[in-house]
């Protein structure tokens, strides 16, 4: 299930690039608001997160030399499990106002309006362009210690490493195996390397469009679910191009 979150900034200042980490922050409080037993379970779970959201899509971007500054704004939150989608909806319409960044780069919102949408018919072949960037890392020995390393898309790890988070998220969220396993990325263009910082972390990691071959059933879970890693930090949100 997935919704479009439509803002309007109130006080018309910028917001830092870097907003993820404070977004993500309003929904789980927003969430917390409207269900704190399923709040709680997701603090308390040490497992994945199974849910995502996007970027901000700004409608009338205003340049402004000192970060990211909009009159109107809408974002996409989305997840397999729709108590997910109905509890931060529900949190949101019950505090719709927050703030977003720091000291000179605050800014105040609304929430204006909060729309469902309909699932996509899916099927084994699909195009997503990413609307938040794609994070995946891995691990390499470097002076004899094991270092975390993040990927670009130009290194083939970064497609095995996508292919089998997707498969492990899968597997633990319908506590199940598919009978046979099949993913294939067919083809990868407008790539646009990102770096975000997340608290006093810089992720590397791509925006994107690419093609993918795979069961209907792990496309339609990468939609809802994301692809890549931190997911619930806004990475890995995409949408259908066909």
């Amino acid at each position: 299930m997935r919704c479009k979150v439509s803002l309007k900034n109130l006080s018309s200042n910028p917001i830092h690039y870097d907003y993820q980490y404070g977004l993500a922050s309003i929904l789980y409080k927003r969430l917390t608001t409207a269900n704190v037993e399923l709040a709680d379970e997701i603090h308390r779970y040490k497992g994945f997160k199974f849910y995502t959201f996007s970027n901000l899509i700004t409608e009338d971007r205003i340049p402004d030399n000192k970060g990211l500054n909009f009159s109107k704004a809408h974002f996409f939150i989305s997840s397999p499990d729709n108590r997910f989608i109905k509890s931060f909806a529900e949190g949101l319409l019950m505090q719709p106002e927050f703030f977003l960044g720091k000291s000179e780069l605050k800014a105040n919102f609304i929430i204006e309006n909060i729309e469902l949408l309909e699932e996509p018919n899916f099927s084994d072949k699909c195009i997503f362009r990413t609307l938040s960037p794609i994070y995946v890392k891995t691990q390499r020995k470097k002076q004899d210690k094991l270092v975390m390393v993040d990927l670009y898309p130009k290194e083939p790890k970064f497609y095995d490493n996508l292919y089998r988070n997707l498969v492990n998220r899968y597997e633990e969220y319908y506590k199940q195996s598919l009978d046979h396993y099949h993913f294939d990325v067919l083809d990868v263009y407008n790539v646009k390397p990102k770096r975000i910082s997340i608290g006093n972390t810089q992720r590397r990691c791509s925006l994107m469009t690419f093609e993918v071959e795979a069961n209907p059933e792990l496309i339609a879970f990468a939609y809802n679910a994301g692809f890549g890693e931190k997911n619930a930090m806004g990475f890995g949100c995409v949408d259908i191009v066909e």
